[in-house]
């Protein structure tokens, strides 16, 4: 269980200096020191979870913002700053807000163009398993409210998925096990080198600057093509029954996630929580947690395997 075990006010996010991109109310999560009952941000009370993390929305205007933040008897101002708004355009009388085009996204360019042969009817130790734990080194990825990184918590998280497919007789391999920097589109070459049956990247999510880090919480697994959602459906269906009643799920979407776009290899993102989440931040460190969470990932896995289902068929398209 995580315990709040800190001297003074942390504030995760924003931190100080930090620029966001234009919103009109952004989230500002952190934790007070163990024994304060009490904390306004913006003269507005905010709840204290029970380890002393809180998660609220501020109002913030383009440029410099200073929050003010009262815990106990002390007073604490907090600053950063947001971009301007974006420009508009008058078209027809009506408002158009000028944006980047969306990049179009390909397959790994390593990667061939067919499936693998679907796993069904090998044994479990002729199964070969990628895990990659999200993140790692200088990409932190995002924060609790006491400050602890993503990648720690995917690394936590993906460890306990390994030890249960390994207890199943599954032969599994990781991306990374130590606090080691990747990049992104090499994270699942050698997967595809060694032919692996399927690849798993564990993360935790974080909302919008925008979004309210007090509600934003659900589980999700992500694919890019039809062999991907074959997988995703099954270890989301574990998943959203073993949390069902803590934490909501938005079932098993498409998404052009790097690790994701490879025709070869069955490959999906798991989402496990918002480790933004005062709640999902106590979750995702509490080791009873994660192999229950990790026992519902592999019974998604061997469901997957006994899918004699053709893989290569679906309605998902390979790229969008």
């Amino acid at each position: 269980m995580l315990l709040a075990a800190i001297a003074a006010l942390t504030i995760a996010f924003p931190s100080a200096g930090r620029k966001l991109p234009w919103v009109e109310k952004a989230y500002m999560i952190g934790a007070v020191p163990r024994g304060v009952t009490n904390l306004t941000v913006q003269a507005k009370n905010v709840p204290i979870y029970r380890t002393g993390a809180w998660a609220t929305m501020v109002d913030v205007v383009e440029g410099t913002n200073m929050v003010e933040i009262v815990y106990g008897s002390t007073m604490t101002n907090h600053t950063f700053f947001v971009g301007k708004k974006p420009k508009v355009v008058a078209l027809d009388s009506d408002t158009v807000v000028v944006k980047a085009p969306e990049k179009v996204w390909e397959k790994l360019d390593y990667c061939a163009d067919e499936p693998l042969p679907h796993p069904a009817g090998k044994k479990a130790e002729d199964i070969l398993i990628y895990i990659d734990p999200g993140h790692g080194g200088a990409d932190t990825g995002a924060l609790s409210p006491h400050g602890f990184f993503e990648k720690d918590a995917n690394l936590l998280q993906a460890k306990a998925l390994r030890k249960e497919l390994l207890s199943r007789g599954y032969n599994v391999r990781m991306t990374r096990e130590d606090d080691i920097a990747l990049v992104l589109t090499e994270r699942p070459r050698d997967a595809t080198r060694q032919k692996a049956d399927a690849f798993i990247s564990i993360h935790h999510n974080a909302p919008g600057v925008g979004q309210d880090a007090a509600t934003a919480r659900h589980v999700a697994v992500y694919s890019w093509n039809d062999i991907g959602k074959v997988l995703s459906d099954s270890i989301i269906s574990r998943l959203s029954q073993a949390l069902d009643g803590e934490v909501p799920s938005k079932g098993s979407l498409h998404a052009n996630f790097a690790v994701t776009r490879n025709p070869e290899i069955p490959s999906v993102l798991v989402e496990v929580d918002f480790i933004t989440h005062p709640e999902g931040e106590e979750a995702v460190f509490d080791h009873v947690r994660r192999a229950w969470v990790a026992r519902a990932i592999a019974d998604g896995i061997a469901d997957w395997v006994l899918n004699v289902k053709n893989t290569q068929e679906g309605d998902l398209p390979c790229a969008e």
